[in-house]
């Protein structure tokens, strides 16, 4: 069940218009989170200007089910600053709580020194450094930027607990999504993946400020997880 709502969470972002300042606006949005066609609890999303920078900051509860009965609850929070349009990570933090178990997870990138350091329960590791280096958290943030900017090549060089991985995307087509809000025509996402088996699905809204709209992801077992904007 934590994997579930880990999964969920990482796909979502925001509600959001941007200005002529930043790609993307502060904003706040809500999304419920969905297992195989049945609700399990809810997501928040949100932007702000903090006061050691851009906050990018994700919680998740479980609310039903065997996600609500060991109450689980997740929370992300990126400390960013914007690059040439794309967002770039100072400092991550992750929080897990699920029962009587907890998880920490932080990543803090210097980028004077060119040195990243990620921590978690079983310790420090020291990361190869590179500009333009996000978070898990931080990787639909831009994604949203570069298909506002209509970049072409969407791919993202992620700083994880114990290693540096590479995101990639291709947009393949248009479709309309119905939601609480109401009907929004989407641009489909796909992640590219180098394992076949699990396949994640985005959709995001122009009109919206590029915001997703619905995620979809299929796991190898048949487990459909959902999230969708409410």
């Amino acid at each position: 069940m934590i994997r579930i709502l880990t999964a969920l969470i990482l796909l979502g972002t925001a509600v959001a218009r941007a200005d002529d300042a930043e790609p993307i606006a502060p904003f706040h949005a809500d999304y419920q989170l969905i297992r195989n066609g049945e609700r399990i609890g809810e997501a928040s999303i949100e932007l702000i200007m903090g006061k050691d920078g851009f906050q990018f900051s994700t919680r998740s509860e479980g609310t039903e089910g065997l996600a609500g009965f060991a109450g689980v609850r997740i929370e992300e929070n990126s400390t960013f600053r914007w690059q040439d349009g794309k967002p770039e990570t100072l400092h991550y933090r992750y929080f897990q709580k699920a029962a009587w178990k907890k998880r920490n997870r932080s990543v803090d990138v210097d980028h004077a020194a060119r040195r990243i350091n990620a921590t978690d329960n079983d310790g420090s590791t020291a990361l190869d450094y590179a500009p333009a280096t996000v978070d898990r958290n931080l990787v639909v943030l831009a994604l949203a930027a570069d298909l506002k900017a209509k970049r072409e090549t969407l791919e993202y060089r992620v700083a994880d607990k114990r290693a540096i991985d590479t995101h990639r995307y291709r947009a393949s087509g248009h479709e309309t999504i119905e939601t609480a809000r109401g009907r929004f025509d989407c641009i489909r996402v796909e992640r590219i993946r180098e394992k076949p088996g699990r396949t994640t699905t985005t959709w995001i809204a122009p009109a919206l400020g590029f915001t997703p709209v619905r995620i979809v992801q299929n796991e190898p077992d048949g487990e459909t997880l959902e999230m969708l904007l409410r």
